[in-house]
Protein backbone atom coordinates (compact mmCIF):
# COMPACT_ATOMS: atom_id res chain seq x y z
CA UNK A 1 0.00 0.00 0.00
CA UNK A 2 1.35 3.41 -1.00
CA UNK A 3 2.32 5.61 1.92
CA UNK A 4 0.88 9.16 1.79
CA UNK A 5 3.56 11.71 1.02
CA UNK A 6 4.61 13.83 3.98
CA UNK A 7 4.75 17.57 3.54
CA UNK A 8 8.10 19.07 4.36
CA UNK A 9 8.75 22.60 5.54
CA UNK A 10 11.54 23.97 3.42
CA UNK A 11 14.49 25.83 4.90
CA UNK A 12 13.53 29.06 3.12
CA UNK A 13 10.11 28.99 4.78
CA UNK A 14 11.63 28.57 8.24
CA UNK A 15 14.05 31.45 7.58
CA UNK A 16 11.23 33.72 6.40
CA UNK A 17 9.21 32.83 9.51
CA UNK A 18 12.21 33.76 11.69
CA UNK A 19 12.50 37.08 9.86
CA UNK A 20 8.78 37.71 10.37
CA UNK A 21 9.17 37.11 14.13
CA UNK A 22 12.04 39.61 14.27
CA UNK A 23 9.97 42.11 12.31
CA UNK A 24 7.18 41.79 14.88
CA UNK A 25 9.74 42.42 17.65
CA UNK A 26 10.89 45.52 15.79
CA UNK A 27 7.29 46.75 15.44
CA UNK A 28 6.67 46.18 19.16
CA UNK A 29 9.86 48.04 20.08
CA UNK A 30 8.68 50.95 17.93
CA UNK A 31 5.13 51.06 19.29
CA UNK A 32 5.80 50.32 22.97
CA UNK A 33 7.54 53.60 23.90
CA UNK A 34 4.72 55.53 22.22
CA UNK A 35 1.94 53.87 24.27
CA UNK A 36 3.80 53.82 27.58
CA UNK A 37 5.15 57.15 28.81
CA UNK A 38 7.36 55.43 31.38
CA UNK A 39 9.21 53.48 28.70
CA UNK A 40 12.46 54.83 27.34
CA UNK A 41 13.07 55.13 23.58
CA UNK A 42 15.12 52.28 22.23
CA UNK A 43 18.76 53.10 21.36
CA UNK A 44 19.30 54.06 17.74
CA UNK A 45 22.01 51.43 17.21
CA UNK A 46 19.74 48.64 18.50
CA UNK A 47 16.85 49.74 16.28
CA UNK A 48 19.04 49.88 13.18
CA UNK A 49 20.74 46.58 13.99
CA UNK A 50 17.42 44.79 14.45
CA UNK A 51 16.08 46.19 11.18
CA UNK A 52 19.24 45.21 9.30
CA UNK A 53 19.01 41.72 10.80
CA UNK A 54 15.39 41.41 9.61
CA UNK A 55 16.40 42.44 6.10
CA UNK A 56 19.40 40.10 5.88
CA UNK A 57 17.55 37.04 7.20
CA UNK A 58 14.46 37.61 5.05
CA UNK A 59 16.63 38.25 1.97
CA UNK A 60 18.41 34.93 2.57
CA UNK A 61 15.02 33.21 2.80
CA UNK A 62 13.83 34.89 -0.38
CA UNK A 63 17.03 33.96 -2.19
CA UNK A 64 16.73 30.30 -1.16
CA UNK A 65 13.11 30.24 -2.30
CA UNK A 66 14.09 31.75 -5.64
CA UNK A 67 16.77 29.08 -6.07
CA UNK A 68 14.22 26.38 -5.24
CA UNK A 69 11.32 27.64 -7.36
CA UNK A 70 12.96 29.87 -9.97
CA UNK A 71 10.51 32.66 -9.13
CA UNK A 72 12.22 35.93 -8.25
CA UNK A 73 9.07 37.92 -7.45
CA UNK A 74 9.45 37.39 -3.70
CA UNK A 75 13.03 38.69 -3.78
CA UNK A 76 11.97 41.85 -5.63
CA UNK A 77 9.01 42.31 -3.28
CA UNK A 78 11.29 41.99 -0.25
CA UNK A 79 13.70 44.62 -1.61
CA UNK A 80 10.80 47.00 -2.19
CA UNK A 81 9.68 46.33 1.40
CA UNK A 82 13.21 47.16 2.62
CA UNK A 83 12.94 50.54 0.90
CA UNK A 84 9.66 51.21 2.71
CA UNK A 85 11.22 50.20 6.04
CA UNK A 86 14.21 52.45 5.35
CA UNK A 87 11.93 55.42 4.60
CA UNK A 88 9.99 54.72 7.81
CA UNK A 89 13.18 54.61 9.89
CA UNK A 90 14.45 57.80 8.24
CA UNK A 91 11.22 59.67 8.97
CA UNK A 92 10.99 58.33 12.51
CA UNK A 93 14.52 59.56 13.27
CA UNK A 94 14.01 62.99 11.71
CA UNK A 95 10.39 63.79 12.55
CA UNK A 96 8.93 61.45 15.18
CA UNK A 97 11.72 60.99 17.74
CA UNK A 98 10.74 62.58 21.07
CA UNK A 99 14.34 63.73 21.67
CA UNK A 100 13.99 66.12 18.69
CA UNK A 101 11.25 68.18 20.32
CA UNK A 102 11.93 71.52 22.02
CA UNK A 103 12.62 71.48 25.74
CA UNK A 104 9.74 73.33 27.52
CA UNK A 105 12.08 74.51 30.30
CA UNK A 106 14.25 76.33 27.76
CA UNK A 107 11.20 78.01 26.26
CA UNK A 108 10.17 79.35 29.68
CA UNK A 109 13.63 80.77 30.37
CA UNK A 110 13.88 82.28 26.86
CA UNK A 111 10.73 84.32 27.33
CA UNK A 112 9.58 84.09 23.72
CA UNK A 113 7.18 82.07 21.62
CA UNK A 114 7.98 78.53 20.56
CA UNK A 115 8.18 79.56 16.89
CA UNK A 116 10.52 82.49 17.61
CA UNK A 117 12.78 80.31 19.75
CA UNK A 118 12.92 77.61 17.08
CA UNK A 119 13.66 80.09 14.28
CA UNK A 120 16.50 81.64 16.29
CA UNK A 121 18.30 78.49 17.43
CA UNK A 122 17.32 75.66 15.07
CA UNK A 123 17.05 77.20 11.60
CA UNK A 124 19.95 77.94 9.25
CA UNK A 125 19.68 79.02 5.63
CA UNK A 126 23.35 79.96 5.13
CA UNK A 127 25.31 77.24 3.30
CA UNK A 128 28.18 75.66 5.28
CA UNK A 129 27.51 77.90 8.31
CA UNK A 130 26.56 75.03 10.64
CA UNK A 131 29.35 72.80 9.35
CA UNK A 132 31.91 75.50 10.13
CA UNK A 133 30.40 77.15 13.22
CA UNK A 134 29.00 74.11 15.05
CA UNK A 135 31.38 71.31 14.06
CA UNK A 136 34.71 72.62 12.76
CA UNK A 137 35.02 75.71 14.95
CA UNK A 138 33.35 73.90 17.84
CA UNK A 139 36.02 71.20 17.63
CA UNK A 140 38.85 73.75 17.34
CA UNK A 141 37.51 75.68 20.34
CA UNK A 142 37.20 72.49 22.39
CA UNK A 143 33.40 72.68 22.76
CA UNK A 144 32.93 69.31 21.05
CA UNK A 145 35.29 66.37 20.65
CA UNK A 146 36.55 64.89 17.40
CA UNK A 147 34.35 61.79 17.64
CA UNK A 148 31.17 63.87 18.01
CA UNK A 149 32.10 66.00 15.00
CA UNK A 150 32.90 63.02 12.76
CA UNK A 151 29.86 61.03 13.91
CA UNK A 152 27.45 63.85 13.12
CA UNK A 153 28.99 64.79 9.78
CA UNK A 154 29.24 61.15 8.66
CA UNK A 155 25.72 60.49 9.89
CA UNK A 156 24.38 63.28 7.71
CA UNK A 157 26.43 62.07 4.75
CA UNK A 158 25.17 58.49 5.11
CA UNK A 159 21.51 59.18 5.96
CA UNK A 160 20.27 59.26 2.36
CA UNK A 161 22.92 56.99 0.82
CA UNK A 162 20.53 54.01 0.48
CA UNK A 163 18.62 56.10 -2.05
CA UNK A 164 21.55 55.55 -4.44
CA UNK A 165 20.78 51.82 -4.42
CA UNK A 166 16.99 51.84 -4.29
CA UNK A 167 15.84 54.68 -6.53
CA UNK A 168 17.65 53.64 -9.76
CA UNK A 169 16.28 50.11 -9.44
CA UNK A 170 12.74 51.01 -8.48
CA UNK A 171 12.38 53.65 -11.21
CA UNK A 172 14.42 53.49 -14.43
CA UNK A 173 14.45 57.28 -14.85
CA UNK A 174 16.45 57.54 -11.63
CA UNK A 175 19.39 55.86 -13.38
CA UNK A 176 20.20 59.24 -14.93
CA UNK A 177 22.18 61.52 -12.61
CA UNK A 178 20.28 64.60 -13.78
CA UNK A 179 17.06 62.98 -12.56
CA UNK A 180 18.47 61.32 -9.44
CA UNK A 181 20.18 64.42 -7.99
CA UNK A 182 17.16 66.77 -8.14
CA UNK A 183 14.97 63.99 -6.75
CA UNK A 184 17.21 63.49 -3.72
CA UNK A 185 17.54 67.24 -3.14
CA UNK A 186 13.75 67.57 -3.21
CA UNK A 187 13.32 64.64 -0.81
CA UNK A 188 15.84 66.05 1.67
CA UNK A 189 14.34 69.54 1.34
CA UNK A 190 10.88 68.06 2.00
CA UNK A 191 12.12 66.47 5.24
CA UNK A 192 13.78 69.72 6.31
CA UNK A 193 10.59 71.62 5.44
CA UNK A 194 8.50 69.26 7.59
CA UNK A 195 10.95 69.78 10.45
CA UNK A 196 10.47 73.54 10.08
CA UNK A 197 6.67 73.27 10.07
CA UNK A 198 6.54 70.79 12.97
CA UNK A 199 9.43 72.48 14.85
CA UNK A 200 11.33 69.24 15.46
CA UNK A 201 15.06 68.74 15.03
CA UNK A 202 16.71 71.50 13.00
CA UNK A 203 15.92 72.94 9.59
CA UNK A 204 19.39 73.43 8.12
CA UNK A 205 20.55 73.95 4.55
CA UNK A 206 23.79 72.16 5.52
CA UNK A 207 21.74 69.02 6.13
CA UNK A 208 20.50 69.27 2.55
CA UNK A 209 24.09 69.65 1.31
CA UNK A 210 25.41 66.71 3.34
CA UNK A 211 22.42 64.37 2.82
CA UNK A 212 22.16 64.96 -0.92
CA UNK A 213 25.94 65.04 -1.34
CA UNK A 214 26.34 61.67 0.38
CA UNK A 215 23.62 60.07 -1.76
CA UNK A 216 25.10 61.54 -4.96
CA UNK A 217 28.60 60.34 -4.00
CA UNK A 218 27.40 56.77 -3.49
CA UNK A 219 25.38 57.00 -6.72
CA UNK A 220 28.62 57.48 -8.67
CA UNK A 221 30.49 54.86 -6.63
CA UNK A 222 27.79 52.31 -7.49
CA UNK A 223 28.27 53.18 -11.17
CA UNK A 224 31.69 51.45 -11.05
CA UNK A 225 31.10 48.33 -13.23
CA UNK A 226 31.90 45.59 -10.64
CA UNK A 227 29.75 47.33 -8.01
CA UNK A 228 26.97 47.98 -10.52
CA UNK A 229 26.91 44.27 -11.44
CA UNK A 230 26.84 43.33 -7.74
CA UNK A 231 23.90 45.67 -7.06
CA UNK A 232 22.01 44.25 -10.03
CA UNK A 233 22.71 40.72 -8.78
CA UNK A 234 21.40 41.63 -5.32
CA UNK A 235 18.24 43.12 -6.84
CA UNK A 236 17.51 40.18 -9.16
CA UNK A 237 18.85 37.46 -6.87
CA UNK A 238 20.92 36.14 -9.75
CA UNK A 239 24.53 35.80 -8.57
CA UNK A 240 25.46 33.22 -11.21
CA UNK A 241 25.60 35.68 -14.12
Amino acid sequence: MKQPSQKRIHADTLILIAAAVLLVLFAVSEIYPKVNDAALPKPLAARCLLLVLVCLISYLGGLLRQMRTGDRRLTEWLLTAYFILYVYLLLSLTLMDETLRLDPSRLESAGCTKRAYYMKWFVNFRPFDSIWRVYVRGFLDGRINFGYMVLNLLGNLCAFMPMAFFLPRLWKLQRHWYVFLPTVILLVAAVEGMQLVLMVGSCDVDDVILNAGGAFLLYWILKIPPLARLCDAVWTGNFAA
